[in-house]
Parts: C-alpha cells; structure tokens; sequence
C-alpha cells in the first residue's frame, strides 16, 4: 500500500510539474528583460521628529523622521558596477487624521530628499520587528532600477539591503 501512495504520490507531482511553464523561457531575467543584477547592503541613521511616539504606543513601528543612508555594493553581476548616490535620505511625516468621519488616527506622509525625477515610489512598512523602508528607483532613461530596503533599528540606526536591475528596454 505504501508503495501505491508513493506512486501516486510522485505521479501528481509529476504531472504538476508541466503546469503554467512556459515553454519559451524559464529564465526570469530573459522574461523581463534584465540583463544584469546587483545587491546591496545598506547602513545609516534616523532622526526622530514629531510628533514623538506617544507613550501608550510603547511597540510598534514609529517610523517619523529623517532616514538617511548610504549603500555599498554587496554581489554584482553586472559587467560595470552599478552606480550609487553619496547617501539616500527620506523624511516620514505623521499628522492627526483631520477627517472626523474617519477613525485611522494618523496620516503619514513622506518626501524623498533626493532627486525627483528618480523616485517610482517611496513608503515605510511596519515588520514583526520594526519598520522597514522601500524606496524605488528608476534612471532618467529607464534601464536601472534600485529597490532600497532600509529597516529602522532598535538603537536608531539604519540597517538593511537593496536590489539593482539593468534592463534591456525602458520601464517607463
């Protein structure tokens, strides 16, 4: 009996196996274009601004301040290196939600203090450990892409990693 269960176990598995795949590529990177990759590990500090975190939130991600960072090249792939800033640096703002209509407490807002015309998108995440920052990048023309993952500390300091890709077409 265990032996037709091991079967047919492996059978289904098997045949799974062929479902969805594309038979043009199974390399990610060829699928969307990207012909290098690069990490990064990321170190830094925070500045705390107000509104301060209130005493009755003793836990918990309390992101409002000015994150700054630099990033270090930490595996590359790529044939030349990819570049990066001097530092990178965003502030989180936080105000009572004015609508009274609306129970959510605070409004967050937040300001890349960096180029404009680089920023996709920038936001901060609460983790099981703190907060985590994500801070999108793309080239003016489009082919290089950073995603910074910084992640707010303990002690105020910045830690965490980033992700380069270089594409072959403009993903603008």
């Amino acid at each position: 009996m265990r032996t037709l269960l091991g079967a047919l176990a492996t059978g289904v598995l098997l045949a799974a196996c062929g479902v969805g795949d594309d038979p043009k590529s199974d390399d990610r990177n060829e699928e969307l274009g990207i012909d290098c990759n690069a990490t990064f590990t990321t170190t830094g500090t925070w500045t705390a601004a107000a509104p301060t975190r209130p005493a009755d939130v003793p836990t918990g991600c309390w992101p409002v301040g000015t994150w700054t960072f630099t990033a270090k090249v930490d595996q590359n792939e790529c044939a030349t290196p990819p570049s990066v800033l001097p530092s990178y640096s965003f502030t989180v703002s936080r105000a009572v939600n004015p609508d009274p209509n609306m129970d959510t407490g605070y409004v967050e807002s937040y300001k890349w203090n960096g180029d404009q015309a680089l920023l996709f998108k920038l936001a901060v995440t609460e983790t099981g450990s703190g907060c985590e920052g994500g801070l999108e990048l793309y080239s003016v023309d489009g082919l290089e892409y950073w995603n910074m993952k910084p992640l707010l500390q303990d002690n105020g300091s910045v830690a965490g990693f980033g992700e380069y890709a270089h594409f072959t077409m403009s993903q603008k």
